[in-house]
């Protein structure tokens, strides 16, 4: 019936809603959302994206659904999502023990799904966190490294900070290359891309539409490059990651961009290794196997050999 896009994202995605709206000749509408050049969310940008709420979506949304807006209605899910984001946010905090009881890269894709999908505000997504977070827990008492498609870890070698999107063209082959050489993906900026929990963004039922513009604002892909740099940086000190990999990709510039001058700066800042690799996140024709399993291994290396002059 509609098609709703909040571009906070890649370019990539105006062209995948104008490929949906073509198939399924619906109404498209579209939520544009100030960048954070400045590093920092104003009150005119807020007031931007919720007069946008107030004047364009929601009568929108009321005319193709035939149902008038409730705005107690939206507050519960919102209170629902808190509830999500708080369960989500201690998850993605186990990755600061030794042995990491999860992959924040590969596995966390799976684990941020809920909140970042339809099941957002739901009943059923708070019940998928609980249950996430008893599994990871017994984890923890077993001292046991994340799950990957070939089982449990035994060994943790490697803790990286990953930047960039996966490769989910082969993203199995692409994961293998990590858990064979035990390198566990302690803290990634890709699992931010659909909300900035860890630092600290809750939806507030107690300002509605405040919320929902505060949570399009603040988006990975949204924050200047100074701030993901920050951000980045963080993770390496806070998670005790040997380094930094960055997987560039050829269909976001949003995330590509600049990604070399953050690698850069993030070395000088932290002491500690960085490397990077091309693939993307749609096109097959980027990932060359043999090409990304080289630099990978020769990463690990220099990591062993940073370890090793220390």
């Amino acid at each position: 019936d509609l098609l709703l896009l909040s571009y906070t994202g890649c370019f990539t995605f105006m062209k995948w809603f104008e490929l949906l709206r073509h198939e399924y000749k619906c109404e498209t509408a579209m939520l544009h959302v100030p960048y954070q050049g400045d590093g920092e969310i104003t009150q005119n940008m807020r007031d931007y994206v919720v007069k946008q709420l107030k004047e364009d979506l929601i009568p929108t949304l009321e005319r193709v659904s035939g149902v008038k807006f409730d705005i107690d209605r939206l507050r519960e899910h919102l209170r629902e999502s808190a509830k999500a984001e708080d369960k989500l946010v201690k998850v993605l905090e186990t990755a600061k023990l030794k042995p990491s009881p999860i992959d924040s890269y590969f596995g966390g894709i799976y684990y941020v799904g809920p909140t970042f999908s339809a099941f957002r505000g739901t009943p059923e997504c708070t019940a998928y966190y609980d249950m996430l977070w008893d599994e990871v827990q017994e984890r923890v008492r077993k001292g046991q490294g994340p799950v990957t498609p070939e089982g449990v870890m035994e060994k943790e070698r490697y803790r990286l900070v990953v930047e960039g999107p996966p490769n989910y063209t082969h993203m199995r082959e692409f994961w293998k290359m990590f858990y064979d050489e035990g390198a566990v993906v302690v803290a990634s900026s890709y699992t931010k891309v659909g909300g900035n929990y860890e630092q600290g963004f809750r939806h507030d039922p107690d300002r509605p539409l405040e919320s929902l513009a505060d949570y399009c604002l603040g988006c990975y892909t949204n924050l200047n490059l100074p701030a993901r740099t920050k951000m980045l940086e963080n993770y390496i000190n806070d998670y005790e990651a040997d380094g930094l990999l960055i997987n560039s990709i050829k269909s976001c510039n949003s995330f590509s961009a600049g990604q070399l001058l953050m690698m850069n700066e993030i070395e000088k800042r932290t002491g500690k290794p960085a490397a990077f690799v091309e693939t993307d996140l749609v096109d097959p024709r980027y990932f060359s196997p043999s090409n990304v399993k080289n630099r990978l291994e020769s990463y690990f290396q220099m990591v062993d050999q940073k370890r090793s002059a220390a």
